[in-house]
């Protein structure tokens, strides 16, 4: 039987069998959360950034998952209703942060972005990052565990 996640991880379930739930995900399963599960998740858990009701939930080191090549996801924003992902990535010589929308992200496919630099004679010039379905897989796993390990740390800590 397939598993909703969307409803799910909002049960009340214990924090160690929500992650369970996480983990026997299948790809599919993964690839339908919805945009409106990640908002409820990054309202939950996430900070308020300074003096604003804008919301950011950071993913800790161990938890960010990537393309494997040269970028990684670092957080999920809600920025006046809207969900971006924080995208850390590597070109050349140097590296940048870059936002992305969740819904682009999510959509069936892969997702390419890209960012527009000026190289050192003022030439601007594109650099470009994929994520394959894997990869965006890997990063919805982490975002959904980050909600769990963030808003139920205390619990965690006690059963431990």
């Amino acid at each position: 039987m397939a598993t909703n996640i969307n409803v799910e991880l909002f049960k009340r379930y214990a924090p160690k069998k929500k992650l369970e739930i996480i983990e026997k995900l299948n790809p599919n399963e993964l690839m339908n959360v919805t945009t409106a599960t990640i908002t409820r998740i990054v309202k939950e858990a996430g900070k308020s950034m300074y003096k604003s009701r804008n919301k950011r939930l950071y993913i800790s080191r161990d938890r960010q998952r990537g393309n494997s090549w040269n970028s990684t996801i670092e957080a999920v924003e809600l920025i006046r209703g809207k969900l971006y992902l924080d995208v850390y990535l590597q070109y050349e010589n140097t590296d940048c942060n870059t936002s992305e929308l969740v819904r682009d992200f999510i959509r069936g496919g892969d997702f390419t972005g890209s960012v527009v630099r000026g190289d050192r004679y003022g030439n601007d010039r594109h650099y470009y990052f994929t994520y394959s379905e894997g990869s965006k897989q890997r990063v919805i796993r982490s975002i959904l565990e980050e909600y769990v390990y963030t808003k139920y740390a205390n619990k965690l800590k006690e059963s431990a």
